[in-house]
């Protein structure tokens, strides 16, 4: 697990050390650069050590003919399986990790290897002999991975984008159309980052660059949606009991102390109960909390109670963090890791829960990411489903409906004012078309209210382009119809977009590593041919419920979904309404130029008497505004002080 970083095309001395410093976080056991100054080649990497911790895994790796250098970031969980079919070619091996396994592999197969890694990696393989360098992402955008063209014919790429930064001629100019994605979304669609010229590279794609050929990308992995469903229901079940076990095995390998998340739900629950048939009791587990008091507005479920007795019953230590609105010092400085204005209060528990995990000497945690899009368990997808028959009404009163519900109030306190807030998100778009209403249920604020708060400049420079648009060209391109376009939607650009997206960096800045057992190559390609009746019906992950009895008690398996979050509604109602004030002032917004100051008083107003619920848009805005302060007015940023 690294940070990775490098470019090609013309040589630039210093540049990739500097990338490495940009990124230093992610790799606090090592450094290393290479370069090649004849052909404007560098490959830079910063160590975080999980397997093999000598010196004999160190990066950048040579190949041991000369043929190329290679620089990875990530874990390949079958490289034991891979080695052998390398030995048996004549290979020879002088670690004990996954490093020089991939290295091996790309010189024996090239880039058909990469088809037959199960894990989380981005690496860069410079191939001296062809002078091409390779770019590869892993099938679910685990790892994160963004390049950049600052002159036409020459090539950035890093783990993180303030590395990128460090080339003098990339240019800041802000994507309007990712900004008003994050401010709906929470996140850009795509391969949009917040800066033009900063692109990621999708999941499950390599990029091959030459000197002088146009770059291109091309896709090497699928999730197998559309194929022949799996129909034996019995021993299908039995399977995925099996594949979960076996995931969860293989990725608890390591040199290092492994932990868990556990919050109380389903996913990190089964992971947990998993793990200890495996290894036994002892790993240490962590989760976060905050007052019930705290819950007036968001009134989520209540996760810790959940996650004490499971900890009780499996002999897990379970350390908890309590999460405080204290944030003025702490949200700067996680922006500042995440890159982009990521407007999710979930990033500030997964950080906090990292660094905890850290300072108990823990290097690797298993998470439950990714259960929620393979098994579909948002309520969105209920929705989705249950509503496809009423695209056969008449559109007039779907319309009444969906105008009548924009009266009821958005922002009322308690459990009813939850209820409300749900009921009006699922009303209000029921004249809509099927993909749209669920895209637009996936965004925490209807366009109307981002349109709105713009400021003039940046409508012209939208036009009619909403935050649907990426999304639903993705979804048109796919081919895929109901509820596996929606769901490959999620699982293509939400997931690595945005949780795994957060949980990387988050993690990445303590020096944690984060694995995915539910996001198991194998176990995906299984789960995406079964029929949705296996999934949904009168609760969501239906089969994936029936695989964890007796594994997890029955309390966590039927209680309904809880949001990892944080209480962000009372937050900004209460807590820090003066960092409202000072980021918002007039001049502040005026100075910035996106917004409309009368309009974000506006939306505040509203929510604050419980006529909208805007708090995730004010959130966003807020977030907005550090980051641009961090990346775009600081000329040097990038190398933090």
């Amino acid at each position: 697990m690294c940070g990775i970083a490098g470019y090609a095309g013309s040589f630039l001395p210093g540049l990739a050390a500097r990338m490495n410093v940009a990124q230093a976080h992610r790799g606090p056991d090592g450094q290393g650069v290479f370069e090649a100054p004849a052909v404007g080649v560098a490959l830079a990497q910063v160590r975080l050590s999980i397997l093999d911790l000598s010196l004999a895994a160190a990066q950048p790796m040579h190949a041991p003919d000369g043929r190329g250098v290679l620089v990875y970031n990530g874990e390949i969980y079958n490289f034991l399986e891979l080695s052998q079919d390398l030995l048996a070619r004549g290979h020879r091996f002088t670690s004990t990790g996954d490093t020089e396994v991939l290295l091996h592999g790309l010189m024996e197969y090239g880039i058909a290897f990469t088809e037959r890694l199960n894990g989380i990696f981005a690496f860069a393989w410079w191939d001296a002999r062809t002078r091409e360098l390779l770019l590869v992402r892993d099938p679910l955008g685990v790892k994160p991975l963004y390049y950049a063209e600052p002159i036409p014919g020459r090539l950035l790429f890093a783990s993180e984008i303030k590395a990128l930064l460090q080339h003098p001629q990339l240019s800041r100019e802000p994507d309007f159309s990712a900004l008003q994605q994050h401010l709906a979304y929470c996140h850009a669609a795509g391969d949009r980052t917040a800066f033009k010229a900063v692109k990621r590279l999708p999941p499950g794609c390599w990029l091959r660059w030459q000197a002088g050929q146009p770059f291109a990308i091309q896709r090497y992995w699928r999730p197998p949606f559309g194929q022949e469903p799996i129909q034996d229901h019995q021993n299908a079940l039995a399977d995925l009991r099996q594949q979960l076990q076996v995931a969860t095995q293989r990725q608890m390998v390591a040199d290092v102390p492994v932990g868990m998340f556990l919050s109380g739900g389903l996913d990190s629950s089964l992971i947990a109960a998993l793990a200890v048939r495996h290894v036994g009791a002892g790993l240490d587990c962590f989760t976060v909390a905050y007052p019930q008091a705290d819950n007036c507005l968001d009134h989520a479920a209540e996760d810790l109670p959940h996650a004490h007795a499971l900890a009780r019953q499996l002999g897990l230590p379970l350390h908890k963090i309590d999460l405080q609105p204290q944030l003025t010092d702490l949200w700067p400085r996680l922006i500042d890791h995440l890159d982009e204005p990521l407007a999710d209060p979930a990033a500030i528990a997964c950080y906090l829960i990292c660094q905890l995990a850290r300072q108990h000497g823990v290097k690797v945690l298993l998470s439950g990411q990714g259960g929620d899009e393979l098994f579909c368990g948002y309520p969105r997808y209920q929705v989705f489903h249950a509503m496809a028959g009423l695209d056969r009404w008449p559109l007039a009163p779907r319309r009444l409906i969906a105008r009548v519900a924009t009266q009821l109030p958005g922002a009322w306190e308690g459990r009813f004012g939850a209820n409300l807030r749900r009921a009006r998100r699922v009303l209000t778009e029921l004249a809509e078309p099927a993909a749209t209403r669920f895209l637009n249920l996936c965004a925490n604020t209807p366009q109307a209210e981002v349109t709105r708060i713009w400021s003039p400049a940046a409508r012209d420079a939208l036009g009619a382009e909403t935050f649907r648009d990426d999304c639903q060209r993705h979804i048109a391109a796919t081919g895929l119809r109901g509820l596996a376009a929606v769901q490959e939607r999620d699982l293509a650009i939400y997931l690595p977009n945005h949780n795994l997206n957060y949980t990387d960096k988050m993690s990445m800045a303590v020096g944690v590593e984060a694995r995915v057992p539910l996001l198991d190559l194998e176990l995906v390609n299984t789960v995406a041919r079964y029929p949705y009746a296996w999934l949904l019906g009168r609760k969501t992950k239906v089969l994936l419920r029936e695989a964890a009895r007796g594994l997890v008690p029955d309390s966590i398996i039927d209680r309904p979904k809880a949001g990892f979050g944080a209480p962000y509604r009372k937050w900004l109602r209460y807590d820090l309404a003066e960092l409202w004030g000072d980021l918002t002032a007039e001049a502040a917004v005026k100075a910035r130029g996106w917004f409309d100051y009368k309009a974000l008083q506006d939306a505040r107003a509203r929510s604050q008497a419980g006529q909208d619920d805007l708090y995730l848009l004010q959130w966003a805005v807020l977030t907005m505004e550090l980051w641009a302060r961090r990346f775009i007015d600081q000329p040097s940023a990038g190398i933090p002080a």
